[in-house]
């Protein structure tokens, strides 16, 4: 099974990214799919996310720079706050892998913004959103 988690929040404008995404995908026709839809990522996902032959997670990066851009990499952070209850994805995994030993297959989707009060340029953003949800529903996961 493949589950795609959104992740981010609906009232901070292009924060949403990973939800509206989320929810364009859910009206999509993906066979052996699962949608999570989540403000952030927390311990409890791992429940969830473990069942998982393949996991992709679309959220919102803050970027001073390269606004309305996407990538899919997975930059190392500092792993010193892993105790709050919000965690970086490359703590998921590492979670999923040492607690139950599952070594899942992930994608990455990011939309880079700089701003999280508003949507800035409506047009771009929704572009952005589109782009991911046609290269999701086409590729080969």
């Amino acid at each position: 099974m493949q589950i795609i988690i959104g992740f981010g929040n609906e009232l901070r404008g292009e924060d949403s990214f990973g939800i509206e995404v989320l929810k364009k995908l859910q009206n999509s026709n993906l066979s052996n799919t699962k949608f999570i839809s989540t403000l952030q990522l927390t311990p409890e996902l791992c429940l969830e996310l473990k069942e998982a032959e393949n996991i992709i997670f679309i959220d919102a990066a803050y970027s001073l720079d390269e606004s309305y851009t996407l990538s899919c990499s997975l930059k190392q952070t500092n792993f010193s706050n892993s105790v709050s209850h919000h965690l970086s994805i490359e703590v998921i995994l590492t979670m999923l892998e040492k607690l139950y030993d599952k070594k899942i297959a992930f994608e990455i989707f990011s939309m880079q913004t700089k701003n999280f009060d508003k949507i800035v340029n409506k047009k771009r953003y929704e572009e952005a959103v589109k782009k991911t949800v046609n290269f999701i529903k086409t590729a080969n996961f």
